[in-house]
């Protein structure tokens, strides 16, 4: 998943400016960080392992005069998790220096490894992420020109388009010249422009530019090219808009924060309107005076399960409580690191839930590690019945553009076709993929498609 973001201007003041944009961004990322910026005509970089909460770098950027500058904030669905790993990545050139932010995922298939054998492309790195390759071949095709211009560029990025599979936000500066950023044909992954005075910034949600006080300009979709000089900026077709528009829908489900806002649709409202649609649901599939209180499993599928609530008139209570000190529980890097800190995170209110019949409400059900702890806490104190209902579909295939939502062989849904007698529940109500697609299509009609092959076995 990740999140990026970048600044430019034509003072040399934006460090902390795009520092604190990361802060807005570590939900899509908690393994590591880093930042690259022109200072005194060079390209650096600084990087760590870890949360930007735990490690104070203040210091270093007291020093650093910019006006352009990249962030990244690293979730890794490929590569090994060292502070190596970590973005932005730098590749010196014959007449330019490169650095490079990636968010998603490139599938490395033979018509890519075989044009980078054809052409001699170096990719000898210790670095193991897919994202070396993005950067490789930008380096390769910009060092071919002694000056670059944007047509060129515009050219270099319209061939890439034809290369590169997978899903890509990317955003690059190339030194003595500018910063450019541009998506994948099907725009999956988010990413919004903003503006304060002078200053440009690009980031993968709304909340991270809005945040730090600057505005909104509009989301950057799918075919265009930005190039950025100082304070100005160009936009360009990169090819023509034959192209669908498919965002990820497990952006709104789960990944966003609420407060962001993509392509015109506010993921609080969308959740609300999921919660709208579960209702209908529910009332036709369930005895709703069966139910004696809604609860939401922390923290997405809040608005939701109080939808939900207002609907079919039960009352909702936060029963399941959240440690705060413990982070996203989804991306962690290994299965182990989420069993052991599900059980930190989550607890009950036994006073609550006692004796109750209640109906628990969860964004999704993945690999069930969360859901199965929460059923043994509800059990643990005695409550009479449990339903469960989740805002997504049921999904039963894994991901290749950017979430580590892992081989069908490790999902619950998949691996049990009859979830509800495994889980030992009363019920369990997904979301129809249709209501899911219509609670965000009800804010954008113009959004006709989105990436849905965790749900499609066939996509």
């Amino acid at each position: 998943m990740c999140g990026i973001t970048a600044l430019i201007s034509n003072n040399d003041n934006i460090i902390f400016d795009l520092y604190e944009s990361l802060y807005h961004l570590q939900h899509r990322g908690q393994d590591g960080f880093g930042i690259s910026y022109i200072n005194n005509h060079n390209l650096d970089v600084i990087k760590f392992k870890g949360l930007l909460s735990t490690i104070d770098i203040n210091d270093k950027l007291t020093n650093i005069k910019s006006n352009i500058g990249i962030g990244h904030v690293r979730y890794p669905t490929i590569g090994n998790n060292t502070v190596n790993e970590c973005q932005p990545f730098i590749k010196q050139g014959l007449y330019h220096n490169l650095s490079l932010v990636h968010n998603g995922q490139i599938w490395i298939t033979d018509k890519l490894t075989n044009y980078f054998k054809t052409n001699k492309i170096d990719i000898s790195t210790d670095i193991t992420s897919d994202s070396i390759y993005l950067l490789s071949y930008l380096s390769y095709k910009f060092n071919l020109h002694e000056t670059l211009d944007d047509k060129k560029i515009q050219i270099i990025i319209s061939e890439l388009y034809d290369l590169f599979e997978g899903s890509y936000n990317c955003i690059c500066i190339i030194q003595n010249y500018g910063l450019i950023c541009f998506k994948d044909p099907h725009s999956i992954r988010p990413l919004v422009l903003g503006c304060k005075k002078d200053n440009y910034i690009i980031s993968s949600e709304s909340v991270s530019i809005t945040s730090i006080d600057y505005k909104i300009i509009s989301d950057i979709y799918n075919n265009e090219l930005y190039v950025f000089k100082d304070e100005l900026y160009d936009k360009y077709s990169i090819k023509e808009k034959s192209n669908i528009l498919k965002p990820c829908i497990f952006e709104w489900v789960y990944l966003a924060r609420e407060e962001s806002i993509m392509y015109n649709v506010n993921v609080y409202q969308s959740r609300l309107k999921m919660g709208e649609y579960l209702a209908n649901k529910i009332c036709k599939s369930i005895d709703i005076n069966d139910i004696d209180l809604v609860v939401p499993v922390p923290d997405t599928s809040k608005p939701v399960a109080l939808q939900i609530s207002k609907m079919i008139n039960k009352p909702y209570y936060e029963a399941i409580t959240k440690n705060r000190y413990i982070n996203r529980t989804f991306i962690m890097d290994s299965q182990n690191k989420r069993k052991k800190n599900i059980k930190r995170k989550l607890n009950v209110i036994k006073g609550l839930v006692y004796h109750k019949n209640v109906m628990i409400v969860d964004d999704s059900i993945v690999r069930g590690n969360t859901i199965k702890h929460i059923i043994e806490l509800l059990k643990n104190n005695e409550v009479n019945k449990i339903y469960i209902i989740s805002s997504s579909p049921e999904i039963i295939n894994e991901n290749k553009y950017g979430i580590d939502i892992p081989n069908k062989e490790d999902l619950i849904s998949y691996n049990h076709p009859n979830i509800k007698e495994y889980l030992q529940v009363e019920d369990i109500i997904f979301q129809d993929l249709d209501d899911l697609k219509k609670s965000i299509q009800f804010f954008n009609p113009n959004i006709t498609d989105f990436e849905l092959s965790i749900y499609n076995m066939t996509q």
